[in-house]
C-alpha cells in the first residue's frame, strides 16, 4: 500500500477521522489496527510472524524490567533476545546469501540444492523494524528506560504505520515520552500538509521519472558513452534522495496529521563538505543507530586513532550488509567506510585558513558529492543478483576509460531533475526555517494545487519506494 496510493488515501482518511473524533482511550488501538491494515495489505500471512516478533520482545523487555528491579543479573536475558532478532532477520533476508556462499567457498552442492529447493518471503520492513526492536531492548538494558511500558503502547511504537515500512528508525525517547499526549495543532497541521506535499513532489515527480529515464543504463552499461555514464551516476544518487527523503517526508507528515511528531531523516546531504558530515545529514536515524549500537558498542574512538578508523570501518561494512544480502551492498559499505577513514587521514593535515575559503567548500562539496554518487554503482548494481559483479565492472570500466557508446535518451530532462534534487536539498540543509508564516498562510493552498497537477501529469500509480526492499 504505497503512500501515494488510493488504498493509502482511504486508509489514512477513515483512520484520521475516527481517531480525532473518538475519546483517547480508543485512539491507540485505533491506530494499532490501522497499521495492523497497512501491514497486512502488503503481506497478510507474515502480519502474524510480525505481532508474534513483537510480542516476544515485549515480553523480553519486561523481563529485563522486573529482574532489573530486583538487581538480578540481566545479561542471558538480552543476550537471548538480541540473537533471537539477529537469528530472525539472518533468517528470512540472509539465507540463501549465507548457503550460496558456503556453496562457493566449499563446492558443497548439496546446501545449494537445499537452499533452491525452498521459498522463504522477504518480511516487509524486517530490517527496519529489527533494528528499532534492538534499540529498544539495549535501551532497557543499558537503563535508559525506567518504567514498564504498556502492550498498547510497545505495539504502537512499533507498528505505526507512517514510519513502519522505511523509518525514520525511531527510538524510545523519539516516541514513547508522547504517545499519551499527541496534539494537533494549525501550525502541524500547516506544517504536516507541506512535508505531505514535497514528498509526493519528489517521489512521484523526481524519484519514479529519474528511474525511469536512467534504468537502461544499468541493465547494459556497455552500450552508453561515458558522458551518459556520468550523469546517470549523479541521477541515481538524486533519484535514492527523492525517494527515500520524499518517504521521510511523508512519514514525517502523516505523523504530524496524527499528532506525533518523528525523527528528521534528511537535511540536505548533497551540500555536505565532508563524508563525516554527509553521514550526520543522510539518512541521520540509520548513522546514529549504527554509531550508538555498533560503533560504540566495538569501543569507538576509545581505544586510540587505528582502532578507531578499524571500528569505523566495520561498522561502514555492516551498515553496507544492512541494506541487502549480496556483494555489491557489502562492497558499497566497505566502499563509504575507505572514504571516512582516508578522510580522517586527511583532515588531520588540513590548514584550517584554506578550508574556510568559500572556494574550497564549493570544491569540497563536488568532491564528496561525486564520490558518494559513485558509491551509488555497487548500490545499483547490487539489485541485479548474480549479475551485479558483471554490471559494476562494465560501469566503472566504460566510465573511467571515457567510453564511447549512444547518448541516454532524455539527458537533458535528466540534468534538469538533478539540479531541482540540489534544490531541495538547499531548502533542507539551512538551519533556519526558509518556509515563511507568509508561504504557510498563503501558499500552501497554491502548492497543492500544482501537486496535484504535477501528480495527474508524472503520476501513473508510482513505483515501489526504493527501501521497500530492506
Amino acid at each position: 500500500m504505497l503512500f501515494n496510493s488510493i488504498p493509502f488515501l482511504f486508509l489514512f482518511l477513515v483512520t484520521y477521522i475516527v481517531y480525532w473524533l473518538s475519546p483517547q482511550k480508543f485512539r491507540k488501538p485505533i491506530l494499532i489496527t490501522s497499521s495492523i491494515l497497512f501491514y497486512a495489505y502488503h503481506h497478510f500471512e507474515m502480519t502474524f510472524h510480525f505481532l508474534g516478533v513483537i510480542f516476544v520482545n515485549y515480553s523480553f523487555t519486561k523481563l529485563i524490567l522486573l529482574k532489573q528491579e530486583r538487581h538480578e543479573n540481566v545479561k542471558p536475558y538480552i543476550w537471548t533476545i538480541v540473537i533471537l532478532n539477529l537469528i530472525n532477520l539472518g533468517f528470512f533476508k540472509y539465507f540463501y546469501f549465507f548457503c550460496n556462499s558456503i556453496y562457493t567457498i566449499f563446492g558443497l552442492v548439496s546446501v545449494k540444492e537445499f537452499a533452491n529447493s525452498i521459498k522463504i518471503f522477504l518480511p516487509l520492513a524486517i530490517s527496519f523494524y529489527t533494528f528499532q526492536l534492538l534499540a529498544l531492548q539495549i535501551d532497557t538494558y543499558q537503563g535508559k528506560i525506567h518504567r514498564f511500558i504498556s502492550l498498547t503502547d510497545y505495539f504502537l511504537f512499533i507498528l505505526f504505520f507512517p514510519q513502519l515500512i522505511a523509518g525514520p528508525i525511531m527510538r524510545s525517547e523519539d516516541f514513547l515520552p508522547k504517545i499519551d499526549t499527541p496534539t494537533l495543532t494549525e501550525d502541524s497541521v500547516k506544517a504536516g500538509v507541506l512535508l505531505i506535499l514535497t514528498g509526493l513532489v519528489k517521489k512521484v515527480v523526481l524519484a519514479d521519472t529519474i528511474g525511469g529515464i536512467i534504468s537502461p543504463v544499468y541493465l547494459n552499461p556497455s552500450d552508453y558513452n561515458y558522458f551518459s555514464l556520468l550523469l546517470s551516476m549523479y541521477g541515481f544518487a538524486s533519484q535514492v534522495y527523492c525517494d527515500f527523503s520524499g518517504y521521510s517526508d511523508l512519514a514525517r507528515g502523516l505523523a504530524l496529521l496524527l499528532g506525533f511528531e518523528i525523527p528528521i531523516n534528511f537535511k540536505g546531504p548533497f551540500l555536505s563538505a565532508s563524508f563525516t558530515e554527509m553521514w550526520s545529514r543522510w539518512h541521520i536515524t540509520l548513522s546514529t543507530w549504527l554509531r550508538d549500537y555498533v560503533y560504540i558498542l566495538l569501543g569507538g574512538n576509545r581505544k586510540g586513532f587505528f582502532r578507531s578508523n578499524i571500528n569505523m570501518l566495520i561498522t561502514m561494512t555492516l551498515g553496507g550488509f544492512w541494506h541487502g544480502a549480496n556483494i555489491s551492498y557489502i562492497l558499497w559499505g566497505f566502499y563509504l567506510g575507505v572514504l571516512l577513514l582516508i578522510e580522517r587521514v586527511i583532515y588531520k593535515k588540513q590548514d584550517q585558513n584554506l578550508v574556510s575559503k568559500w572556494y574550497v567548500r564549493i570544491l569540497k562539496i563536488f568532491i564528496t558529492l561525486t564520490l558518494f554518487s559513485f558509491s551509488g554503482i555497487f548500490f545499483r548494481t547490487g539489485s541485479l543478483g548474480d549479475k551485479s559483479i558483471q554490471a559494476f565492472w562494465e560501469y566503472f570500466t566504460q566510465l573511467i576509460f571515457l567510453g564511447d557508446g549512444n547518448f541516454l535518451y532524455r539527458l537533458e530532462e535528466l540534468a534538469f531533475y538533478i539540479l531541482l534534487t540540489l534544490f531541495f536539498n538547499f531548502i533542507e540543509y539551512s538551519s533556519k526555517p526558509i518556509l515563511s508564516k507568509f508561504w504557510k498562510n498563503v501558499w500552501i493552498p497554491i502548492y497543492s494545487i500544482i501537486v496535484l497537477l504535477l501528480m495527474g501529469i508524472f503520476g501513473d500509480g508510482g513505483g515501489d519506494f526504493i527501501y521497500f526492499q530492506f
